[in-house]
Formats: structure tokens, C-alpha cells, sequence
């Protein structure tokens, strides 16, 4: 048996990760050895703990649609050696006859060091184009700014242990139970061994905000206002630490007047955010010099329109009170990717040259020399929204778009599909030719995905981990700075004879080394590893940077700027004023009206005037689903494009709980000058495009909020995602996207009739997820099941259900509200068709299992029996523990007390409490990555609710 250890390839935590897998003898000699994958223990970021996507990596490599070898246009297949002569030739030209910025790279945050290393000097430094970005500017520009305002360079000071020492932790903008669910189980861990407080300020009651001891429930867009009132608090009560003002910061009264001038009183404050002043004062008084606390942020924050100041207030905050590079306090950026940082160190945004240098003549200068670049840029290129404006005017001729799907990721997707259907040529290296995106590719590259590649990637708290191949890479894919290096020779350039990742991160660590000789200040250094072997590469651990010396290799629970030097001009830290019309929302419209806040608009004329849309995660799927969407048991919890809404509004628009609703953009009046080159031509007050979901009531959200995933494409569901429905606005500093809390128009969307199919008539010739198409169809879903798949459809009339479908039936019969139809072969059930004029709840796991057994009465009677069953929502994708479940356990558990006389306790809040732990303990659920805690504690707490409402015993209400 062998033992590999490597890292998770989802968010960045940056988990560890233990892979073994037989030898040959255990295997039998077996080319696909059974693998087996458990938490490293010895990871500094996880300590063996893996959340429900990371317990499935494994799940993941088994993709139904894997890309095996180069194709032309997605038909034609050819040689690397074509392809790579075809892309070396076509750039050489469209550098010729338009110059060097007309051809572009768009980069991902799924790369590796490596590779993102190369395409960045390929990019920025040979073909001289700096028209290079990342998906990273989706996440986290906003951050990375204001860490260059407040610090001189992009460095997250603190550490995960910060949170375990911290007195309080405010998670602002971040639902860190479901997007770092580890890092959140260390945090309530902490709070149960020393009694650390939890904060959560986010609009949406969110499964981390349902677990804090304090809940800020504020009006989208406020943040800056909430934290530049409690920088004022901080001065008007004697809590400043002057000595670190006074020695080591520079602007503290300036932005002090700006904050003031915000937020002069916590009754003002209140006001503008929609909280009670004691709420506020309760938060304040968590901000002391007796006190640690720590303050994440995420894309809550980011993804807004003043992301960059809001992150800025919330470091002035810290900066008051000394709170930099201190244990257990400060300010922490929760990145989203797996190495987002480690594209920001190699200079992987268009606004960054390379390893934190910008374009200074001296900056340039370093690179110029160590990578003896024939065409070093000389200034910041196009970024991500500016970019997919040129190719759309023509400008960027050519494009090269490495494990990212733009067409999904970025806002206003039919925008980024009409550019890139006008792009003269696009390269698009991935693991999957069924994206979104992968369909307008001139050359698409077969990628090595996870667990096939070998590199480094960088997580939050900038530990650097090895990324290890575990697999042997399927068909002709290779490693993105294999084909990078390959087109660079092929056009010409030197200094691309890279023997594997390890050459590469050597030369990467050798530059770093040579800008700390140059830039001492500054802190980002891996120039240990500037001489690593290959075998000391192979067996590199995990490090934190700074990384002077080798003898620092595997250093843990390091922080930066203790010693109060920063990487600005003057060495001292900045407070940042907040920009003029800073204070707006995050959809862009100025609070001018006193304590009224635009989102408080609801008109009743069956159209929303004020309705907002909130975009986001969801528990169990990752980005745009590529790699997550064919894994059962993470798209179990949710099956269909969801919007949750308020089911009172929904009511004001006719909206049914499972009905349809449809989703548009507007246009938002401008009140804010810096918005009006943000917005497109189109947006002239009539919708642009849309999206439609099926509504969910959630009534613990806001009336005029909307919250929809955003992981939907056209791969799984025929109406596309959520940014269809949203926007390029973006905050004027960082130039990040404000996919939060965008006006929209909302209305009902009438689809009758509604039906699953299963089988043969889902997949006929089986060409892979998201290929089949019924004509007719307002609704379309692909669900993979444990056994097969099924399609969730709507049409507009049962006439045109029967067209659609299409297939050979060798029974039909009406079963209550039900027409079910049936295709045999052999006498056996080879698909299935279940139609109605309403949302069918079934087991679909249940039923797929039917297809391929004999037709007999008993399978008729068991189809039946799962209609009147229902469906029951999978709860915890750990153990798959659905709600019926957690009611039934519920239930025996009041019984045993009834039995035991003891039925006054159902009175009591222990009770609650008692019967939750009770309910894990017999299921499991909600005990391994903890992500599911709320939903666990909610159907617990719903169910006893029930049972006190009815006063009977609950076999009583089964009978």
C-alpha cells in the first residue's frame, strides 16, 4: 500500500489531503487501482478534517465527458504537435498584423504555481501583451487593493491559529460554514474550549450567521458604514493604541473626519444599516484593547461595488487598535480558490508584473533582467470585464483561457458568449469539452486535473502545499505549463526548457529571491527554495512564507508586519480614507435620504420596483459544477436551480412555493458619477436577459432580497445561470465585479406541466451530461443519480410533453394526478416518463434503480408507492441523512421521553438542545464537516414544533 499526500482542490483552506492506493500485487494488476482518501492529521490547515466535497475528491476523476486529446473546433481531433503549431502560428500572426495586446490569456485560480508562473512570463514578458487576468479578480481584487492601500504590498497578515486564539471572530460577508466549512468547525471548536464569541454580519441568515452568538442582519451594502462608525466609537472612548498610531501609521486623522462624517453616532449608524443601536453597541463593545479579535471577510464584501473601501474600514478598525501581526487579532481575507494567492504572487492579475512588483522603471528592471524578456510590459493590461469588452469590440484577436468557464463565472454571460463567438481565435485548456465556454473554442486543450497534476498551490493563510499527482493522467492530457512552455518554443521565445514543476518553482523562488535583495520591505519571499532539488521539491511540506532561510521550510503559524515595518514608501501603514459616494449600496445607488435605504422600495403592483439579487454559493457544489455536477451525493441536497424568496413577496407576485419565476436585469438609476462608464449601453430601464429558477420560501430572508446559487449553467440546466441576470458594474478601484445585491425584475412564469424522465430516454446514445435536448421545453435539468441520471422538464402543455419526449412507450396509465409512461425491452423497463401539472416529489434514486428489472406488477406497485411517498431533501451530503429521517429520529426520541413520563420537558429550551445532540448521535449527520449543523438544528426544531402544535403522541399522527 502506498501513502501520497497532496492538497484539496477546492476553496482556499487548502486542506490536506492522504491518498493510498494498492500495489500491484494488492491490485491484482488492475489498471484503475480502487484509491482510497482520508484528511492528512498532520496538515497545518485541517488537521485531518475534510468537508463533504473534499471526502469526494475522489468522486470527482471519473468525469463522464473527459477531454482526451487537442481538438479544432470541438470535432476534429489533432496531434499536440498540430495544435500546438496551429495556436504558435496564429499568435505570431495576430501579433504581426495587430500588435502584441491583441492577443490575451484569462487564467484561473485552479492553476498551479507553475503554471500560472509560465503563462504570466510567457505573457507579459515575450509576447508583451499584459492583457493577462484571472477568475482571482472575481474574488479577490478587492481584497488584494486594499492590502496594497493599507500595507504596500498584497499579504495576509495573520494566521488559521489566529482564530483559535482570538477572544471574538466577526465573519463579515461570509458564510464560512458552507464556503471554508474546516476553518468555520475550527472556529466553533475554539469557541467551545475558551468561550470565543462568533459574529456574523450578513444580510441572509446564513448557516454560519444561524450559529453565531451574534447576528447582524444589516442592509446589503452598509458594511462601510457599520465599520467606520465603530472606528469613530473606538476614538470617541479612549481605545485607540496611540503608541502604534502615532509610531508605525501614517493618515489616522484624515480618515477619523471621513468617519465621521459617515457614521458621527451609533444612533446613525443604526439607522442606515436597519439595526437596533443596542446591536450595534453589543458589536462596538467586542472592539477593545482587551480584547483579540479577528475580522474575515469574503465575497460578501468583495463582490460589491465599494468592496476595496469596505475592506479599507475594516482594517483602519485594526490599525487603531494595533491589531497587526498580533496572535488572535486582526484583519483576515478568506480567499475563495485553491490558489488564487498563489496567482497574485506570480503576478497572475493584469494590474501586477510579477512575484508583488508593479510597473516602476526599478520593478521592471528586476524582471527585465532575470527572465532576460526580449518585450516586458509596461503597465497594467485589461482586466477581467475590460478584457471581454475588448474581444467583443474587436480590439483582442486572440485568446487563450486556461481552467476557467467565463461564459458562467463572469456577470452578463450573454455578453461574455457574443465575445467570444466574435473572438477570431480562442484557445481553451481544460478537462472537459462540455462547458459552457468550451463550445466557442477554435483548439481545445486536454488539461491535467486533480490528481493527475503535480505543483504548489498558496491558501489563505500563505501556506504554500504540494499539489501530487496520485493518478496516471487520462488520454493525451498534459500539464497547463507543459502546453504554455510548448507554444512559447514554437514561437520562437527561450528560456522555456523547463524539465518539470520543480525547474520552474525554483526559478519562481530565485526571482523572489532576487526582489527581497532589491525591496527588503517586502514580505512575500520563497527565496529558500531558489536552490531546492527535484527530490526535496517532491517532498516539500507545508510552508508558510516569508521563506527566507531552508532552515524555515515547514514553519507553521506564522504572522508578518510583527515588527511594525511595512512595505509602503515611508514603512508605516495607511489608513485609508473612504472614496466620495463610498457610501452607497451594493447595487450602486447613494443613500441621499437620510435613514431610508433604497432596498426598503417593495411596489404592489405585482412588478418589483425594489427587488434585489443576491448571488452565491451552495453547500455542496463548487464553482460552475464541471468537476462537482456528476457526483450524487453533492447534488442531492439540490437538485433544480433554486432562488429563495420571500414568501411574502412571492405572494405580491403570484409566485407559488415550487412555482417558476423569472429573473431579469434593469436598469439601475445613476446616481453615482463613477458608475456611468460601469453600466452597459443596454441598460436602459427594459429587462436585458434573464434566468428562470424554481422558487424556494425562505422567510428568514430579507422581503426585498433574493438569493440564488450561482453554480447553473447551460451544461445542467437549459435556462443558464444566474449572471445572466446581473451586471458588469464593478468597484472602481479593484475592478472587481459586484455580483451582490443587484436590482432585478421578478415575475411568475407560468410552466403547467411538469414531468422527470429516466433511461434510455434520457441518454439514447449516450453522449454525456447535457447533451440531450427535447424540443419545447421551458425547463430542463440533468441530475446524475447514484445509478444513471434523470431530467427535471416543463413544457407548456401536455401536447407539447408528449412531443417532446419522443420515445417508444410500451405502457401508459394515469396514477392519480400522474401519467406515467414506460418503454420495455425484452420486459424489461428501459425508461421511464412521469408527468403531472405540478412539481413531482419522488425519490429519483429510487426510481433510476428501477430501470434495467423486469416489468412486473411488484415494480408497478413499488412506482406507485414512491408517488405517494414523496421526496424527502437530502439534509447531510456526509452521510446522507435526508429530512424524513431526522423527523422520524425526532419523533422516536419524543416517544421514549413520553414513555419515560417525562412530557413537560417538551416545554423546555434544553429540550431542543438535548434532542439535537441526540439526533446526531443516532444518524451522524451534521458531525463531520459540520456544514449542515443549521439545517440539522431547523428540521430538529420544526419537528418538535410540530408535535407541540398537535399535543399527541407522534405515532398518534402517523396512524
Amino acid at each position: 500500500m502506498s501513502l501520497k499526500r497532496t492538497s484539496c482542490a477546492y476553496c482556499g483552506v487548502g486542506c490536506g489531503v492522504m491518498i493510498a492506493s494498492p500495489s500491484d500485487e494488492e491490485n491484482g494488476g488492475s489498471s484503475a487501482p480502487h484509491l482510497s482518501l482520508r484528511g492528512d492529521p498532520e496538515h497545518p490547515a485541517n488537521w485531518g478534517d475534510l468537508c463533504a466535497k473534499g471526502e469526494r475528491l475522489l468522486d470527482s476523476l471519473p468525469l463522464p465527458s473527459r477531454l482526451l486529446y487537442p481538438q479544432q473546433r470541438a470535432t476534429k481531433a489533432l496531434s499536440w504537435s498540430d495544435a500546438i503549431t496551429l495556436i504558435a502560428d496564429t499568435f505570431s500572426q495576430t501579433i504581426i498584423e495587430h500588435g502584441p495586446g491583441s492577443v490575451a490569456f484569462y487564467l484561473s485560480g485552479q492553476l498551479l504555481t507553475e503554471d500560472y508562473y509560465v503563462a504570466n512570463k510567457l505573457a507579459k514578458g515575450f509576447i508583451g501583451t499584459p492583457n493577462v487576468d484571472t477568475n482571482s479578480r472575481l474574488c479577490m481584487s478587492s481584497a488584494v487593493s486594499a492590502h496594497i492601500r493599507a500595507f504596500g504590498e498584497d499579504v495576509v497578515p495573520g494566521c488559521y491559529q489566529d482564530f483559535e486564539l482570538a477572544d471574538v471572530v466577526v465573519l463579515v460577508g461570509a458564510n464560512s460554514a458552507w464556503t471554508h466549512p474546516v476553518l468555520f468547525k475550527r472556529m466553533l471548536a475554539a469557541r467551545a474550549s475558551h468561550g470565543c464569541k462568533i459574529v456574523v454580519i450578513d444580510p441572509l441568515s446564513s448557516a454560519s450567521a444561524k450559529r453565531a452568538d451574534l447576528h447582524l442582519a444589516l442592509r446589503p451594502g452598509t458594511d462601510s458604514t457599520l465599520f467606520a462608525g465603530l472606528l469613530v466609537h473606538l476614538a470617541d472612548n479612549d481605545l485607540l493604541d496611540n503608541a502604534f498610531i502615532d509610531g508605525h501609521s501614517d493618515g489616522f486623522y484624515p480618515a477619523l473626519t471621513r468617519a465621521r462624517a459617515i457614521a458621527p453616532s451609533i444612533e446613525r449608524v443604526a439607522g442606515v444599516c436597519g439595526l437596533s443601536p443596542a446591536a450595534v453597541a453589543q458589536f462596538y463593545r467586542w472592539y477593545q484593547p482587551s480584547l483579540n479579535t479577528v475580522t474575515a471577510s469574503c465575497q460578501g464584501v468583495n463582490q460589491s461595488i465599494s468592496g476595496t473601501d469596505c475592506t479599507n474600514a475594516i482594517i483602519n478598525v485594526h490599525l487603531a487598535l494595533g491589531q497587526v501581526g498580533r496572535a488572535g487579532a486582526g484583519f483576515f481575507s478568506l480567499t475563495g480558490q485553491p490558489n488564487a494567492m498563489g496567482g497574485r504572487e506570480v503576478g497572475g492579475l493584469a494590474t501586477q508584473l510579477a512575484c508583488h512588483l508593479g510597473f516602476s522603471a526599478p520593478e521592471r528592471q528586476i524582471v527585465q533582467d532575470f527572465w532576460q524578456a526580449p518585450a516586458l510590459v509596461d503597465g497594467a493590461g485589461l482586466t477581467a470585464v475590460e478584457l471581454f469588452d475588448a474581444i467583443e469590440q474587436g480590439d483582442i484577436k486572440a485568446l487563450w483561457i486556461l481552467g476557467t468557464n467565463p461564459v458562467v463565472s463572469l456577470p452578463d454571460s450573454a455578453k461574455i458568449a457574443r465575445a467570444l463567438e466574435a473572438c477570431p481565435f480562442v484557445v481553451v485548456s481544460d478537462i472537459t469539452a462540455d462547458t459552457d465556454t468550451a463550445q466557442y473554442a477554435d483548439v481545445l486543450l486536454p488539461a491535467q486535473g486533480w490528481g493527475e497534476k503535480s505543483g504548489t498551490v498558496t491558501n489563505s493563510e500563505r501556506c504554500i502545499s504540494r499539489q501530487r499527482s496520485v493518478v496516471t493522467a487520462k488520454g493525451q492530457a498534459k500539464s497547463d505549463w507543459w502546453a504554455l512552455c510548448q507554444v512559447a518554443k514554437a514561437m520562437g521565445f527561450i528560456g522555456f526548457d523547463y524539465d518539470n514543476s520543480a525547474a520552474i518553482f525554483r526559478e519562481f523562488a530565485g526571482l523572489s529571491k532576487v526582489v527581497n535583495q532589491a525591496f527588503p520591505a517586502k514580505q512575500f519571499s520563497i527565496a529558500a527554495f531558489a536552490d531546492i532539488t527535484d527530490i526535496e521539491y517532491d517532498a516539500l511540506v507545508p510552508t508558510q512564507w516569508p521563506v527566507h532561510h531552508k532552515a524555515q521550510i515547514g514553519q507553521q503559524h506564522q504572522r508578518v508586519f510583527t515588527h511594525q515595518r511595512f512595505a509602503t514608501e515611508t514603512g508605516r501603514a495607511q489608513f485609508v480614507c473612504a472614496s466620495e459616494g463610498s457610501s452607497h449600496n451594493a447595487a450602486g445607488i447613494l443613500n441621499t435620504h437620510g435613514d431610508h435605504h433604497p432596498l426598503e422600495e417593495l411596489a404592489t403592483d405585482g412588478r418589483s420596483q425594489g427587488l434585489y439579487l443576491n448571488s452565491g454559493r451552495s453547500r455542496d457544489q463548487w464553482h460552475t459544477m464541471t468537476r462537482t455536477g456528476h457526483i450524487a451525493s453533492l447534488r442531492a441536497a439540490q437538485t433544480e436551480p433554486t432562488v429563495f424568496i420571500h414568501p411574502d413577496t412571492a405572494r405580491d407576485l403570484g409566485i407559488e412555493n415550487a412555482g417558476f419565476l423569472r429573473i431579469a436585469r434593469v436598469g439601475e438609476p445613476i446616481t453615482d458619477k463613477r458608475q456611468l462608464d460601469m453600466i452597459p449601453a443596454s441598460a436602459d430601464g427594459v429587462a436585458a436577459d434573464s434566468v428562470i429558477g424554481r422558487a424556494q420560501f425562505d422567510d428568514s430572508l430579507p422581503p426585498h432580497l433574493l438569493n440564488m446559487p450561482m453554480h447553473w449553467s447551460q451544461q445542467f440546466s437549459l435556462t443558464g445561470g444566474v449572471n445572466l441576470a446581473l451586471d458588469s458594474r464593478w468597484d472602481p478601484i479593484s475592478k472587481q465585479p459586484a455580483f451582490k445585491c443587484q436590482r432585478v425584475d421578478v415575475s411568475a412564469v407560468s410552466i403547467p406541466w411538469q414531468g422527470i424522465v429516466f433511461g434510455a430516454v434520457v441518454n439514447p446514445a449516450n453522449e454525456g451530461i447535457g447533451q440531450r435536448t427535447f424540443p419545447n421545453a421551458l425547463w430542463q435539468v440533468q441530475q446524475t443519480l447514484t445509478t444513471g441520471e434523470c431530467i427535471y422538464l416543463g413544457f407548456s402543455s401536455q401536447v407539447l410533453a408528449l412531443q417532446s419526449l419522443n420515445f417508444e412507450r410500451s405502457l401508459s396509465w394515469h396514477y392519480g394526478p400522474h401519467q406515467i409512461s414506460c418503454s420495455l425491452s425484452q420486459g424489461k423497463l428501459v425508461a421511464l416518463c412521469i408527468l403531472a401539472e405540478h412539481a413531482i416529489e419522488i425519490d429519483v434514486a429510487v426510481v433510476a434503480s428501477l430501470i434495467g428489472e423486469p416489468m412486473v406488477p411488484a415494480l408497478v406497485k413499488r412506482l406507485h408507492q414512491l408517488l405517494l411517498a414523496g421526496n424527502s431533501q437530502i439534509i447531510c451530503a456526509c452521510t446522507g441523512v435526508t429530512a424524513s429521517q431526522i423527523n422520524d429520529a425526532v419523533n422516536q426520541i419524543i416517544q421514549q421521553t413520553r414513555a419515560q413520563g417525562a412530557s413537560t420537558s417538551l416545554s423546555a429550551n434544553a429540550f431542543d438542545d438535548e434532542t439535537i445532540d441526540k439526533v446526531q448521535q443516532r444518524l451522524g449527520c451534521g458531525r463531520q464537516c459540520g456544514s449542515c449543523y443549521s439545517e440539522v438544528q431547523t428540521e430538529v426544531r420544526a419537528q418538535i414544533s410540530h408535535c407541540r402544535k398537535q399535543q399527541v403522541h407522534p405515532a398518534e399522527e402517523v396512524a
